[in-house]
């Protein structure tokens, strides 16, 4: 793994002006209570939701029953929006981790928006860049693996260090049993980590970042 595998993929605020930033959340705001689906994998794509607060996990369940936790997502995010490209059909589930707000944008005004603003680069680099932070979660040694996600986890919620997440939802992201989750926190050790039954707290950033430099290294 390189040194910046760490790095979150930048949100949609980051690639846009403030005037469009402010365009697209300039619509209603719903709010969402920890734990309530924001969208649901199936259902027709209605709308798009620009995430001004709060923090989300992706969750994909396959044909088979088995869910995947593909990404966490924080505030300055869009959601959705790949589902107007796939017939119109929501890929996966979205769901509250803490209290969040979104700007619930319908989908024919916001693909009008794209073209009236030309964001169909950005758009297109920002899918490209979560393809590619998906595939590096997969990559490398468990408990380095474990840091990257959590590393990711503290700068997409903009700097929270705990989390409602288990080790089933860590195992989930990160492709590999739970057993394996334990193990590599074990190795991680208290001082950078520290799991609870519900919930996981990150103690140290810097240790987290010292040990991906370690692994690179050797």
């Amino acid at each position: 793994m390189s040194e910046d595998h760490h790095l979150s993929v930048p949100p949609l605020r980051a690639l846009v002006s403030c005037e469009e930033w402010a365009g697209l959340t300039r619509y209603r705001i719903q709010t969402y209570l920890p734990g309530r689906a924001l969208l649901r994998q199936g259902e027709r794509a209605t709308h798009v939701l620009v995430l001004v607060s709060g923090l989300v996990k992706v969750v994909r369940v396959d044909r088979d029953g088995r869910q995947r936790l593909l990404a966490f997502r924080g505030p300055g995010e869009i959601l959705g929006e790949m589902a107007l490209q796939c017939g119109g059909v929501r890929l996966a589930y979205v769901w509250a981790m803490n209290e969040c707000k979104a700007s619930v944008v319908p989908a024919v005004e916001f693909q009008h928006f794209v073209h009236e603003h030309r964001l169909a680069y950005p758009l297109a680099v920002m899918a490209s860049s979560r393809l590619r932070e998906q595939t590096e979660v997969h990559d490398g040694a468990v408990h380095e693996r474990l840091a990257v996600a959590l590393l990711r986890l503290v700068e997409v919620s903009g700097g929270l260090r705990s989390f409602s997440l288990t080790r089933e939802d860590l195992a989930q992201h990160i492709d590999v049993g739970r057993k394996a989750v334990s193990k590599a926190l074990d190795q991680l050790g208290p001082g950078r980590v520290r799991a609870g039954k519900s919930r996981i707290e990150v103690i140290s950033v810097e240790g987290l970042r010292e040990t991906i430099s370690a692994c690179v290294g050797t």
